[in-house]
C-alpha cells in the first residue's frame, strides 16, 4: 500500500478534500445550473430587448421617412405659398392703383353733384315752365274753340251775305233788263 493509504490524517484530509471538492462541484453545478437559468433568461431578455428595439427601429425609420416625405410636402406648399403670397401682393398693388384712381374720380364727384343739382333745378324751372305752357295751350284751346264758332258763325254770315249778294245780283239784274232792250251795246250787259 502506499503511503497515502496508511496516514490516516491523510485519509481524513483527503477525505475533506474529496468531500468538499464534492461540495464544491456541487455547488459549482448549482451555480452553473442557476448561471444558465439566469443566462437563458438574459438570453431570453437581450432577444426580447433586441426585438423591441428592432421593431422600434424599423418604427422609427418609418418616421423618419414619413417625416421627410411630410416636411418635402409642406417645403412644397410653403413654395406654392409664396409664390400665391406674390400674386397677391401684385393684386394688392393693383387694387391699391385702382383705389387711388377711384380717389381721383371720387374728387370730381362733387362738382358733378353741384352740376347735377343744377341740372336739376334747371329741370325744375323746366317743369315749371312746361306746366305754365300747358296752362297757356289750354287758355289757347279756348280761344281757339271760340274762335272756331267765330270762324261758323261768319261762315254762316258770309253764306247769307252771298245769297243777300246773289239776291242783289238778281235784282239788278232785273232791274237792267229793261236798260238791254233800250241799249245799243246790249250784248256787253252782264247776263
Amino acid at each position: 500500500m502506499s503511503a497515502l493509504d496508511q496516514d490516516p490524517e491523510m485519509e481524513t484530509t483527503l477525505a475533506v478534500v474529496t468531500t468538499t471538492l464534492a461540495t464544491f462541484h456541487e455547488q459549482m453545478a448549482a451555480v452553473d445550473k442557476i448561471a444558465g437559468v439566469i443566462g437563458a433568461r438574459t438570453t431570453r431578455l437581450i432577444r426580447v430587448v433586441l426585438s423591441v428595439l428592432g421593431v422600434s427601429s424599423i418604427i422609427v425609420i418609418f418616421s423618419v421617412i414619413k417625416l421627410t416625405d411630410d416636411m418635402s410636402k409642406m417645403i412644397s406648399s410653403m413654395d406654392a405659398m409664396y409664390t400665391h403670397f406674390g400674386g397677391m401682393s401684385k393684386d394688392m398693388n393693383q387694387i391699391t392703383h385702382s383705389v387711388k384712381s377711384m380717389g381721383k374720380n371720387i374728387e370730381g364727384i362733387p362738382t358733378i353733384a353741384l352740376a347735377m343739382q343744377r341740372m336739376n333745378g334747371d329741370v325744375k324751372g323746366m317743369q315749371e315752365t312746361v306746366v305754365g305752357m300747358s296752362r297757356n295751350v289750354h287758355a289757347m284751346e279756348g280761344n281757339i274753340l271760340r274762335i272756331d264758332g267765330g270762324v261758323w258763325e261768319m261762315s254762316g254770315r258770309f253764306n247769307s251775305v252771298t245769297g243777300a249778294v246773289n239776291h242783289l245780283n238778281y235784282n239788278v239784274n232785273q232791274m237792267a233788263k229793261p236798260t238791254d232792250m233800250i241799249s245799243p251795246l246790249g250784248w256787253m250787259a252782264p247776263p
